[in-house]
């Protein structure tokens, strides 16, 4: 027969009850009854209530740490960021301008006559396009490449203002990836002294005959004409400068060489 009192029915706690072990620690055994189920409530709310603080808490010092370490970062890579440099001409001083010109002296007095035509040769290579860089080999055979002015006549039939000028066929025959912009190129190594132009070659006679079809030439003709009146055409040839030619061997390792 059951010995629980009458009234009461047992639950599935109630054959186990703490008792203290030697390593203060708790210990449940069969058979000991636990007076106060509530106790153990309050116990598992209690311990929740800590984990929650201690997450809590937890998550603010990395929050911190975080902001901290951000800061000291940004603080560091400023430190070590580059100072603006100075520019012209607001604010470059007279003393940065003599400083440079004291130093371009002094590499004078130190460099000889090919260690300033190598600088010279830097210089005008590091302002080339490739699109340039491929005419100044087209032309560095020795060859000329024929080149056209297209000028508007006044009414008095007299040249006035051009309306396409140093167009050339090196365009095509240098196979450039934008033959169109050929008068851009053309007039900037006319700038840097890379090539020079000369009159009119009867050598390429046929080749101005090509050029003259090209749709760019055909259009300014057009545009140029004043009725039966058509536009003036110069004919011009286009080929390296000795300084060109000179840099194109220097490039090659041919310099100095017969």
């Amino acid at each position: 027969m059951s010995t629980e009192p009458d009234g009461e029915q047992p639950h599935a706690y109630d054959e186990l009850r703490p008792v203290e072990t030697t390593g203060h620690e708790v210990e449940l055994r069969p058979g000991n009854v636990v007076e106060r189920p509530a106790d153990m409530v309050d116990l598992i709310g209690g311990v929740r209530r800590v984990v929650g603080a201690a997450f809590r808490s937890t998550t603010a010092v990395a929050g911190w740490s975080e902001r901290q370490t951000l800061t000291l970062l940004r603080e560091r890579m400023e430190a070590l960021a580059p100072a603006e440099e100075p520019r012209w001409p607001a604010t470059a001083p007279v003393e940065l301008l003599g400083s440079k010109m004291r130093h371009l002296l002094e590499r004078s007095l130190e460099s000889n006559s090919m260690d300033a035509l190598d600088e010279v040769y830097h210089w005008i290579v590091d302002q080339l396009l490739p699109d340039e860089a491929r005419i100044v080999a087209a032309l560095s055979d020795g060859s000329s490449s024929p080149m056209v002015h297209v000028l508007t006549r006044s009414r008095s039939g007299v040249a006035a203002e051009p309306l396409l000028s140093h167009m050339s066929l090196i365009g095509k025959t240098a196979n450039l990836t934008l033959p169109q912009l050929t008068p851009v190129y053309v007039r900037h190594l006319l700038a840097l002294n890379v090539v020079q132009s000369g009159p009119e070659d009867p050598a390429i006679k046929a080749e101005y005959e090509i050029l003259a079809a090209d749709l760019v030439v055909m259009r300014a003709v057009r545009r140029g004409s004043r009725g039966p009146i058509p536009p003036k055409v110069e004919r011009a040839s286009l080929q390296l400068s000795p300084l060109g030619r000179d840099l194109w061997a220097a490039a090659i390792g041919v310099r100095g060489k017969s």
